[in-house]
């Protein structure tokens, strides 16, 4: 997902020479580094409010599609115990509705500024649809909104034109997702926009992905992806299945970026040439429980938690950046 463009701390008034374009390249590199951080806070500003909005009812954009990027690879570490099967994806048979909560906060702290702070205040993304099969044994799983609300009201507000709202993640058998479609309500303001898409990209990101190899409870397996991070673009999830009867499956997984490297280039102030920062430390984890229906589009149940830590140093002035971020992800199956 490319980032939303993230203005930067203002600058101490008096900076020592030199220091100046580099805290504001440190700043641009904390909240850009980081893809999913970028990502983390929705626009509240901008767009008109849900009362000066008239929608047409079913009244769709074109389809807008996304790449998730390439597929990733799958390793079986154990395959379990007990009966064993290949696991799979397949059509729904009915209908279901779930609640997708979301919330998050990040702080970015540049030397001589004031600390930048994003908040996702809770928000949930009720919606209904299903799965059907697609080509090469794929599955279409769609989904639309019927609501969309926040603990914050002005959110909240802006939220309400994004019902009607159409997400399709087209996805192979074993759960890879190979495309994602986006249909948004003519009438949605940007602010309902920025919150579908960011959400639905968090779905793609969380959506287990099967080994090959038949599995029994008990197995574990890692599934490593391709990430836009400029620092640690790789993330290994393990996942143990803890359950699985009929078509339901219970799982714990934990996420890792491993190998960060040890530098980054972040843009000039002026936008031209670079600044290369020391990364002194960079900690990615994330851990959960989801509850997984093979014939629903969405995880049924289950949460999920994620955690960065970022610090960098500007090598000739010892000058440190942080940047810490926590998100939370919820599914549920509505009544």
């Amino acid at each position: 997902m490319t980032p939303r463009a993230s203005s930067s701390p203002a600058p101490s008034r008096r900076p020592r020479p030199g220091v100046r374009p580099r805290l504001a390249a440190a700043a641009t590199a904390a909240v850009l580094a980081v893809g999913v951080a970028a990502c983390g806070a929705d626009d509240t500003d901008g767009g008109n409010g849900a009362s000066d909005i008239a929608v047409e009812a079913g009244s769709l954009e074109a389809a807008m599609t996304v790449d998730p990027g390439p597929a990733p690879d799958v390793r079986l570490l154990e395959p379990g115990t007990g009966e064993r099967r290949v696991v799979t994806y397949g059509p729904s048979r009915t209908p279901a509705v779930v609640e997708i909560t979301r919330s998050g906060s990040s702080r970015t702290v540049v030397p001589g500024t004031a600390p930048r702070v994003d908040d996702t205040p809770e928000q949930v993304l009720t919606v209904e649809g299903g799965s059907d099969p697609d080509v090469d044994g794929a599955q279409r799983a769609t989904v639309t909104v019927l609501d969309f609300t926040s603990v914050d009201e002005h959110r909240a507000a802006q939220f309400a034109t994004a019902t009607g709202f159409t997400v399709t993640w087209t996805r192979g058998a074993d759960g890879a997702v190979r495309q994602v479609s986006l249909e948004a309500p003519v009438g949605a303001t940007d602010v309902a926009r920025a919150g579908v898409e960011i959400t639905a990209a968090t779905v793609s990101d969380t959506t287990v992905v099967w080994p090959r190899e038949a599995i029994g409870v008990g197995a574990r397996w890692e599934v490593t992806r391709r990430v836009d991070d400029a620092v640690a673009p790789t993330r290994v999830t393990t996942y143990e299945l803890t359950g699985l009867e009929g078509d339901v499956a219970t799982l714990e997984h934990t996420t890792t970026a491993p190998d960060p490297s040890p530098t980054l280039t972040a843009p000039g102030s002026d936008g031209e040439g670079g600044v290369a920062l020391d990364v002194d430390a960079y900690d990615v984890a994330g851990r959960g429980e989801l509850t997984v229906d093979l014939r629903s589009a969405l995880p049924v149940d289950g949460r999920t938690e994620s955690s960065t830590r970022a610090v960098y140093v500007d090598p000739d002035s010892g000058a440190r950046t942080t940047h810490d971020e926590n998100s939370v992800l919820e599914f549920a199956q509505a009544d």
